[in-house]
């Protein structure tokens, strides 16, 4: 090989393995893979225990449930099958301790305990909705206003994040929440036909 060949191999461009966005694969490891498992686990039990308590008014073909129990179902065998590959990759030592230091990271870390008190808000709205029900109806010259306790709740609700996490003025905040939770239940409302959310 002559040194004009060698000039000519360096001036060529090397060659690197690409990295897309998905590859994540270095940023994994198996005790954040057992613990995924778990979460996701958990969360597809629940969604199929929720199914199967919706009532079936036709058929078990046609009822409401079956596709959240079939996509709870799935989700559980994928669960699983992570979980069994992280233990046999060592998940299963020291998995304790490690989900304990990074719990304590999480929480003592600004942003983690800002997720804790979203977290917090949903879960309170959910409860919310599901134990207070009250629908106001206003008569007007052109058409009766109707106001459910979902909207009230709603408006209230998506107010405080927007004030605690936007930091905006409250009125501005307030106003948004009122205008975009009034424009989406009038399109379900007289536009679909819709029944607004309300107590069980």
């Amino acid at each position: 090989m002559t040194d004009n060949d060698h000039t000519q191999d360096a001036a060529l461009p090397s060659v690197t393995e690409f990295g897309g966005e998905e590859n994540t694969a270095e940023r994994s490891s198996p005790a954040k893979d057992l613990g995924s498992a778990v979460v996701i686990a958990i969360i597809a039990v629940a969604v199929a225990v929720m199914s199967l308590r919706l009532d079936v008014p036709g058929s078990a073909f046609t009822a409401p449930g079956l596709l959240p129990l079939v996509t709870s179902l799935s989700l559980l065998l994928m669960a699983v099958a992570l979980g069994t590959k992280a233990v046999r990759a060592g998940a299963a030592t020291g998995f304790v301790s490690a989900v304990g230091s990074a719990t304590r990271r999480f929480v003592s870390d600004t942003e983690g305990r800002r997720a804790l008190l979203l977290i917090g808000i949903v879960v309170a709205y959910v409860v919310l909705v599901g134990q207070i029900s009250f629908d106001w109806r206003i008569p007007t010259p052109a058409f009766v206003f109707q106001i459910s306790s979902y909207e009230v709740i709603s408006i209230v609700v998506i107010t405080t994040i927007m004030k605690l996490f936007w930091r905006a003025p409250f009125w501005r905040c307030a106003l948004i929440s009122l205008i975009s939770v009034e424009v989406l239940a009038a399109i379900f409302r007289y536009g679909f036909a819709i029944i607004m959310p309300e107590s069980f």
